[in-house]
């Protein structure tokens, strides 16, 4: 079985994910209270949307 279709599928799933969190995260940051944590999530949405290109920046020789 080619992998392509759900690797394209999962690629596209984790930017959107990413994209939320990080929106999320921006958010919760606009808070004086929750700052810190805001500035965590955002970071780790970011990651998250990023995750894929790493991975293929990684993976390939």
């Amino acid at each position: 079985m080619n992998p392509d279709p759900i690797w394209s599928m999962l690629n596209y799933a984790l930017h959107v994910v990413g994209l939320l969190v990080c929106l999320a995260g921006l958010t919760l940051a606009r808070g004086e209270r929750h700052r810190a944590a805001g500035r965590l999530l955002a970071g780790a949405g970011f990651l998250i949307a990023a995750s894929p290109t790493l991975y293929a920046l990684v993976a390939t020789p």
